[in-house]
This record gives C-alpha cells, structure tokens and sequence, in this order.
C-alpha cells in the first residue's frame, strides 16, 4: 500500500510511504519525472518505510512507485507552490515588543535625579547671592 502525503512548505518536500502488507520482503523504487535519482528501497514483512522527496518550485511532478519487477504500483502528480504560501505553524504568542522592565527603572531613576537637581537649583538660587541689607523696602517701614 502506498500513500503520498502534501507538499510541506518552505522545503517543498512530499513524503512518500511504502507499507508491505505481504509476508516477505519486497523491494520498490520511487521515481520522478525531473531526470532525479530514483529512491530504492526493501520494506520488510508488515513494516512501513517513508521516503521524503524534494520537488522544485512551481513545477508539476510525477511521482512514480514502481516494485521490483518495474510494474506500476501507484503514482500521482504533485506541485509544490511554496513561494507565496504562508508559514505552516502560527506562533502560540505574540513576540514582546514593549520597553523591558530595566528601561522602565532608569526613566524613573533619571526623572527623580532631574527632579532632585531642579529642588536644589532653586533652593540654592533663593539662597544666593547673600545680601545683608534687604533687596526691598518693607511695605510696613517707613
């Protein structure tokens, strides 16, 4: 019995599997119509066997299972259109595109210290230049 599977993109494989069903070892060759090498192989009693094949892009293939003695045990074409095909698996989440948590911490560290820096500008700014005798009169004094 042989079953072909689907075209897997981006490797543009198929595979292809070959199950004896009979008592005794038998011998097959997967074959295509692209002048590639042809897979040979011995399946034993009741084992399967999978060969992976790789096909060329947007291009129609002939895949040929023949048995030993070169009779035609099945075959189907196949096209492996992987170029504009999307990615087989989605990822699970989503990736992480924000600010990570040391990036947080040194925002809030640089905007205490500009915070820090500007009380003790205008502190010292108040403080600065010292004058003994008043800057304006006293509203009160005459």
């Amino acid at each position: 019995m042989v079953t072909f599977g689907s075209v897997d993109c981006p490797g543009r494989t198929v595979d292809v599997t070959v199950r004896n069903e009979s008592t005794r070892e038998q011998s097959y060759s997967v074959e295509r119509d692209d002048n590639s090498t042809p897979v040979t192989a011995k399946v034993g009693p009741g084992a399967t066997r999978t060969s992976t094949l790789r096909l060329r892009e947007d291009r129609r293939t002939l895949v040929v299972v023949n048995d030993s003695a070169h009779r035609l045990v099945k075959q189907k074409a196949v096209k492996a259109n992987c170029a504009g095909a999307t990615p087989s698996h989605k990822p699970t989440r989503l990736p992480h595109t924000g600010a990570d948590s040391a990036m947080i911490w040194a925002r809030v560290a640089t905007g205490a210290g500009a915070l820090v820096t500007g009380v003790i500008i205008l502190w010292y700014g108040g403080i600065w230049p010292r004058r003994r005798d008043p800057m304006f009169n006293d509203k009160g004094a005459k």
